[in-house]
């Protein structure tokens, strides 16, 4: 998969485990959020060249450059994509 600035892959969840694997390209962020409230971020890239995601858990990845190009199973399990401007946010107090 080629991931570009207007290619990316948006806000999912799985009910499987997604692997991610760094194929070439620029540096990719990947951001996960277990509970739709925290996420954390990393980078994908020559160091960090694979990643799991747990099922259930929410997750988008978005090159931070031109392109990346990532091998993926992103459509393994029941997926749920979340509406175009979700984010995980953090709850107020």
């Amino acid at each position: 998969m080629i991931i570009t600035i207007d290619d990316y892959i948006s806000w999912r969840k799985s009910t499987k485990c997604i692997n991610l694997k760094y194929i070439a390209g620029d540096t990719a962020v990947l951001s996960i959020s277990k509970n739709g409230v925290d996420a954390q971020a990393m980078y994908i890239n020559s160091i960090l060249t694979e990643y799991s995601i747990e099922p259930g858990c929410w997750f988008t990845v978005e090159t931070l450059g031109y392109k990346t190009e990532i091998e993926e199973n992103i459509n393994l399990g029941s997926i749920i994509i979340a509406p175009e401007n979700w984010r995980p946010t953090p709850l107020q107090n």
